[in-house]
């Protein structure tokens, strides 16, 4: 029997690429049965103030569905206290350096990055797996993704988290709940489940240094570029 754990833990480990063989001394760590997180020893002395979420990868079937997980992170990041390098000048960045899929990130060291967009950290993730599952009697939606938050100048990974999701029904067994069911199945969009695991997967993150607040001018402030 495959361990989902490890198995998600392994896909983590093929999209990072370069900063797969960087040392990740854990200062905490969390595992159950949908989640999985650390926290580097050195995350306090370390903390970033300023953060660019990079390209998302996409290791699923679905097409499009990274670009879900780049915008509900980049939409949180403020409110946890983080000030965010601007997505239009991370798009620039990305297309001055030859970056056309995220996967090419993996030719450039972090350090570079952090030079190039100005930033003290670089936030990167991937979907391992988005996919509805049909079959005669079951139907199920899958939904698995990761993050990583990677101190620019030393390629330390601070952070790291995982969520994974499996929403199913069985038509036969209750046939009422299995067509409540379809409904939410129908009308829960893919944005909204990546939103879901986002906001799950950033409770973990420790408050940056940057005050947050709900206020419009606030938020507009602390984009940086």
């Amino acid at each position: 029997m495959i361990d989902r754990r490890a198995f998600m833990r392994s896909l983590a480990l093929v999209g990072a690429g370069f900063l797969a063989t960087v040392a990740r001394p854990v200062r905490a760590q969390a595992t159950n049965d949908d989640e999985a997180w650390e926290l580097s020893k050195d995350f306090e002395a370390l903390k970033p103030m300023t953060v660019a979420v990079l390209p998302m990868d996409n290791l699923s079937l679905e097409p499009g569905v990274e670009e879900a997980l780049e915008k509900a992170v980049y939409e949180r990041l403020a409110a946890k206290g983080y000030a965010k390098i601007s997505a239009d000048h991370v798009a620039m960045k990305m297309k001055q350096l030859g970056i056309t899929i995220p996967a090419l990130l993996q030719g450039i060291s972090p350090k570079r990055l952090g030079q190039e967009l100005q930033a003290d950290a670089l936030l990167m993730g991937q979907i391992e797996q988005s996919a509805r599952i049909n079959k005669l009697a079951y139907d199920a939606v899958v939904v698995s993704c990761s993050l990583r938050l990677v101190h620019a100048e030393t390629g330390k990974i601070l952070w790291h988290a995982e969520q994974w999701r499996t929403a199913h029904r069985q038509w036969q067994i209750d046939p009422v709940n299995a067509f409540i069911n379809g409904v939410l199945h129908t009308n829960a969009s893919r944005e909204d489940r990546v939103a879901y695991l986002v906001q799950e997967m950033l409770k973990t993150l420790p408050p940056g240094p940057v005050a947050s607040s709900g206020d419009n001018l606030l938020q507009r402030a602390i984009i940086v570029k």
